[in-house]
């Protein structure tokens, strides 16, 4: 779709890495003033894309014009100071242990070189907090702040430095309802003052609600424009995917949980660790349990402290009717309790390793013989899994780094299914996971309970719990307050116990 004085105008752009070619001749324009969402599955070609508009890598041919000056140096520095272009990644660079005055104005702060003055950076940087209606001091340390407010300090830091198009790299994947909105305020002030934003979401009711422009993205090629209001969520899915995609089926079309027995797979007693106390539950074979709550509910913590990894303060774990002593990730392990973590770069990638090692880690003792790795077996166990989970990747010794975020997952995901778990423990399960990709996470997590294991799974997502648990247990500061049937329960009752706006006592079991 051609726009008459665009902010930026692609043309023919094409990145190849060795064979692989991301994309592939991707021509559109992104409207002046306007939030204009960028679709597609993992792997489609975004990431590469957004780079490239950041200059943080270069086009292998085509063109990138903005206000219509065309890009020529592809680096971060000259595309923000020249062109005008930044971009919030989902990673945050932030100094944590610096005030947000100097995250804002790192580079650009006012007064000598060698001498910046304090209380000009703090008397500036509370001018554009104040224009941006964030209720942020400029005093206070970065560190300090939860997720959402970082990324509000890393918008200001671009704005800083005069920033007229912003890029938001799937923004809200680790943010609370609230946080998102508080987000979207933001991003509805930028847009009436004239900031154009391309906008990155898996999320259709974030997309439908914010942008003006959709485009898509498949396979490394653009096959879809459309105005926000010409088009709908499924016929969006439906060009990202390349097929129609129903609504997924939730536990409770399916019929619930097909019981494998009566005795659970997992009992915890009067649980207590790092942000959770006295916390009691089981999971049936074959069930799906989810467990709710904000950020500082302990939802996480819990899981952790199920697997071994970090000093439980009391309580007891019983795993297939044994008391679970001396828990330890390698002990998990051995007793076919897995648990995929919801932070994959901070606590589960082998960063330096391949697709096909990050798979088969847990497994390569049992492939073993004399000191010596049978390497075959060990590669066909890792085609498997990435099979299974249609992962996208060029080799199995490509680097992991190399793949989306969303195949990452799915990484993260085979590993664990590798050692065959019976209780598989998860958080986050499809944070940054296209909604391709979703349907199929959820396909195997309802393959697995009908195969008798019981999955414990948290999540912030609320629509996701209500879709794939047959029981949700809510959590808040750190204590179970209730355990509701999924088939009855709504996203509102959920959020409601979270907070504590209602206290309806359930039942722990």
């Amino acid at each position: 779709m051609a726009v008459a004085d665009p902010a930026v105008r692609v043309r023919g752009l094409s990145r190849s890495f060795g064979p692989v070619r991301a994309l592939e001749d991707v021509s559109f324009d992104i409207p002046a003033g306007e939030i204009t969402a960028l679709l597609g599955e993992n792997g489609a070609g975004k990431s590469t894309l957004l780079k490239i508009l950041a200059g943080l890598q270069p086009p292998s041919a085509g063109t990138v014009e903005v206000f219509g000056e065309t890009v020529e140096s592809f680096d971060p520095n000259t595309v923000l100071t020249r062109h005008s272009v930044a971009i919030v990644p989902q990673e945050l660079s932030l100094l944590l242990d610096r005030s947000v005055a100097e995250n804002v104005l790192a580079g650009i702060e006012p007064g000598h070189r060698w001498f910046p003055s304090a209380a000009a950076m703090r008397q500036r940087t509370a001018e554009l907090l104040s224009e941006l209606d964030l209720d942020i001091s400029p005093d206070t340390t970065v560190r300090d702040l939860d997720m959402a407010m970082q990324q509000l300090v890393v918008v200001a830091r671009s704005i800083a430095r005069g920033c007229r198009v912003l890029i938001l790299d799937e923004p809200t994947a680790m943010l609370t309802p609230a946080e998102a909105q508080r987000l979207f305020a933001l991003m509805g002030r930028l847009k009436a003052s004239g900031t154009t934003m391309i906008y990155v979401s898996h999320r259709m009711p974030e997309v439908f609600e914010l942008s003006d422009q959709i485009e898509v993205l498949r396979d490394g090629a653009h096959v879809a424009s459309w105005r926000r209001a010409e088009t709908t969520p499924e016929q969006a899915v439906a060009a990202m995917v390349g097929r129609e995609l129903g609504q997924f089926a939730s536990r409770a079309e399916q019929g619930g949980t097909e019981r494998h027995g009566d005795a659970p797979v997992l009992r915890v007693r009067d649980l207590s660790g790092r942000r959770h106390s006295e916390v009691t539950l089981e999971v049936r074979p074959g069930e799906i349990l989810g467990v709710a709550g904000l950020p500082d509910s302990g939802r996480v913590e819990l899981l952790q402290n199920i697997f071994g990894g970090e000093a439980g303060a009391g309580g007891t774990v019983e795993v297939l009717g044994t008391e679970y002593l001396h828990r330890s990730p390698l002990a998990s392990v051995e007793r076919k309790l897995a648990f995929v973590p919801g932070e994959r770069r901070a606590q589960g990638l082998l960063t330096t390793m391949s697709v096909a090692e990050n798979i088969g880690v847990l497994t390569a003792r049992s492939m073993t013989k004399l000191g010596l790795v049978q390497r075959r077996a060990f590669a066909q166990q890792a085609r498997e899994q990435a099979t299974r989970l249609r992962v996208k990747t060029a080799t199995m010794g490509q680097p992991i780094t190399a793949l989306s975020g969303g195949n990452q997952q799915k990484v993260m995901l085979g590993r664990w299914l590798a050692i065959h778990p019976g209780i598989l423990m998860l958080d986050e399960p499809t944070r940054g996971v296209d909604v391709g990709a979703k349907a199929e996470i959820y396909e195997i997590l309802f393959d697995l309970a009908a195969q008798g294991v019981g999955i414990l799974c948290s999540s912030s997502d609320l629509p996701e719990l209500l879709t794939i648990t047959d029981r949700i247990a809510v959590m808040r500061e750190g204590k179970l307050v209730s355990v509701v049937e999924s088939n009855v329960a709504t996203e509102e009752t959920i959020m409601s116990l979270a907070t504590g706006a209602t206290d309806h006592a359930g039942h722990p079991g």
